[in-house]
């Protein structure tokens, strides 16, 4: 009878603290210590890492819904044969994530379809799965939800947006030229993060001598490329196309 009561009170526990997973759980990881002949302690550790490893799938799906990405491939299904310019030890580097401690950004040059895009993806799914936010999107869509904020009076709430993530993902810099407002506000996000350690990860058709095509004068560029570059890796891509991502 007191074994009942006592069931009866882990189960409401569990409810109350909204457990689900352990809840759900909870008589498998009991018969499975009947069995085993486990202890109480084992009992308690198994649950909780069943119930933390649930929160941490939920949270990174909820990251990834809300991330931005263009498609999902893992950075271990990268190609680096098909693209030997690239440095994989380099790259296994970055996957470790320590590049987010002082805030370095990703850098990733080269002409269209060397894979660019698709080793900013690789890194962002790192990054969500190790719990972190990130956002990504186009250069053309930034300038796109920054013209629509201005009309609407809404540029604080946009640059808001664009510093919380751990990592922003900027994709395509370099085929349209920006505007002295839009490049303002470019100049904004990244000053901003720069000085609260958050990485950013460009790609860009562009080498850095080339920038100024893309942007109003010298001076914006040469403000954006310091701060871009103060901490920074940069990844340089040639090569053949690389292989299309099913999408």
């Amino acid at each position: 009878m007191q074994a009942e009561l006592t069931y009866q009170r882990v189960l409401s526990g569990l409810e109350s603290l909204r457990m689900s997973a352990a809840l759900e759980a909870l008589d498998n990881v009991l018969e499975a210590a009947r069995v085993e002949e486990r202890s109480t302690l084992d009992v308690v550790d198994n649950l909780l890492d069943i119930e933390l490893k649930a929160r941490h799938d939920r949270r990174v799906e909820i990251n990834l819904k809300f991330a931005g990405l263009p498609y999902r491939q893992p950075l271990d299904d990268f190609d680096f044969d098909a693209q030997p310019s690239i440095d994989p030890q380099l790259v296994a580097r970055l996957a470790t994530l320590r590049f987010l401690e002082d805030g370095t950004n990703v850098l990733l040059l080269g002409p269209p379809g060397v894979g660019k895009t698709a080793l900013a993806v690789g890194l962002g799914l790192k990054a969500l799965d190790a719990g972190h936010r990130i956002s990504f999107l186009a250069c053309h869509d930034l300038v796109l939800r920054f013209r629509r904020a201005s009309r609407e009076g809404r540029e604080d709430r946009l640059l808001t947006t664009m510093l919380r993530p751990t990592i922003l993902v900027i994709d395509e810099v370099g085929y349209t030229p920006l505007e002295r407002p839009e490049a303002t506000f470019l100049f904004e996000i990244i000053a901003k993060r720069y000085q609260r350690q958050k990485s950013i990860i460009v790609t860009s058709n562009k080498s850095w001598g080339a920038w100024g095509e893309i942007l109003p004068d010298q001076v914006m560029t040469a403000a954006i490329l310091d701060r871009l570059l103060h901490r920074s890796v940069t990844i340089n891509i040639q090569g053949e196309s690389y292989p299309p991502v099913s999408r």
